[in-house]
């Protein structure tokens, strides 16, 4: 995590805290103890969980507000674990309720129950969906956008059935003022979804951009350059972002789509009336964008991330495969400014057929006081230089070369990147100077 996001990170998770328990307290203020502690602890744990399935929204909503201080590798974690926990509150509510009084199993008969009772039930079962279609989707070979749109819908239904359920149980949300804070907690989540799915994606249909031209690179990788179609037209803002950073992509679908995809920056961060993306053909749309035309129309959601290039010092900036885009923007943005810093590249790849960028790192050799190390597992015969992974025995071989004060910027797969931060870390350079992020759940 980046120097300046823990205190960010802090306040954010303290902030979140205070809004999952905040409808607790008013909730239980008249509370009839002879209900027993068992039901209102259950009770207790239905109110956190759906709170916090409330809050799912707001950190899958890409708002910049929210990811911008901590980054969305870590906001997408957080959303994932918090998943895993809101899920265990909201089973324990009707678990713990069954063993106090097995009475209670009755209203899981969705035939003759009431329907506060079905309301519970429908939220449950679909919840359960929400849960095994992410967790195996890929098993499933259930292709991206097919999961995120059936994911949007799934969690909609499982947070307004829940909310019926608890309005029309109606005992611990008798009171006017009860009543008045889950009206206005809903409707900020929904208030939330028109912005992201009607507001944003109108906003973004008045400032599409255009794909300017396609090159096929090593590796299965596709680079394109797009710019905006009319960055004069009113209402148009400029687009500038961070070196490292990235943005969600659209291409040859209405705005209004569920469907975005995250890809890294690659171009420079001083030239930005166009921007480029390196992208490696892996699943439906990351193979598509190899079939796309000069002319077609895109839309750009961004930019994201607080994974960017350090301000000061020398650096040491570590790849493997496609992971070197937004490594290539940093030098990009390096030389373009100017910028006389000792640079390292360690970057790993297959073979010598596999290198994306190559030609850019080249150039970029004679632009900046720059060393590039590649690494490659499976080289020809004759290939002179390093062979195997960037992995731990890479960087104890590497690490003494390396200037005092460095900071390491890591992209990568997260196997890679794990045993390169363990490493360092072990190696005596400070956490702090050690810089990355994660995409694993998208």
């Amino acid at each position: 995590m980046r120097k300046r996001s823990r205190g960010a990170f802090a306040i954010w998770v303290a902030l979140y805290t205070l809004l999952v328990v905040l409808p607790l307290p008013l909730a239980l203020i008249s509370l009839d103890p002879g209900r027993g502690f068992w039901i209102n602890l259950s009770v207790a744990f239905g109110f956190v969980g759906l709170s916090m399935f409330g809050l799912q929204f707001v950190m899958a909503a890409r708002s910049f507000v929210v990811v911008h201080p901590v980054g969305m590798d870590l906001v997408l974690g957080f959303h994932r674990q918090m998943a895993y926990l809101a899920t265990f509150f909201v089973f324990a509510h009707p678990i713990i309720l069954f063993l106090v009084d097995s009475q209670f199993l009755g209203l899981l008969d969705v035939f003759t129950s009431p329907l506060r009772a079905k309301f519970a039930v429908a939220s449950w079962v679909l919840l359960l969906a929400v849960i095994v279609l992410s967790v195996f989707r890929q098993r499933l070979r259930m292709s991206y956008e097919a999961w995120q749109a059936t994911h949007a819908v799934l969690a909609v239904a499982v947070v307004l059935t829940a909310l019926l359920h608890v309005l029309m149980v109606g005992y611990y949300v008798r009171e006017w003022w009860e009543q008045l804070l889950w009206i206005v907690l809903s409707a900020a989540f929904i208030g939330l979804g028109i912005w992201v799915r009607l507001v944003k994606p109108a906003l973004r249909r008045r400032s599409p951009w255009v794909v300017e031209s396609i090159e096929h690179d090593a590796g299965d990788v596709t680079t394109i350059t797009i710019r905006m179609r009319d960055p004069h037209a009113p209402g148009m803002t400029p687009f500038h972002f961070d070196p490292g950073q990235f943005a969600w992509l659209q291409a040859r679908r209405s705005p209004f789509a569920i469907s975005y995809h995250p890809f890294s920056i690659s171009s420079s961060a001083e030239h930005t009336d166009r921007i480029r993306f390196s992208i490696k053909a892996k699943q439906r749309f990351s193979r598509e964008v190899a079939d796309l035309q000069p002319g077609d129309t895109m839309y750009v959601d961004g930019p994201f991330g607080a994974f960017v290039l350090p301000e000061t010092g020398p650096l040491v900036l570590v790849g493997a495969g496609v992971g070197v885009t937004p490594l290539l923007s940093m030098l990009e943005t390096l030389a373009d400014r100017g910028d006389a810093r000792a640079v390292q590249l360690w970057l790993g790849n297959r073979d010598e057929d596999s290198i994306p960028g190559l030609h850019d790192i080249d150039t970029l050799t004679r632009r900046l006081d720059l060393t590039v190390v590649h690494v490659l597992s499976r080289p020809t015969g004759d290939w002179p230089g390093a062979r195997g992974h960037v992995d731990a025995e890479f960087v104890r071989a590497h690490l003494s070369a390396v200037p005092t004060g460095s900071s390491f910027c890591i992209c990568g797969p997260d196997r890679m990147m794990d045993e390169v931060e363990r490493a360092l870390v072990d190696g005596g350079v400070r956490p702090s100077a050690v810089h990355s992020e994660r995409f694993g759940m998208v």
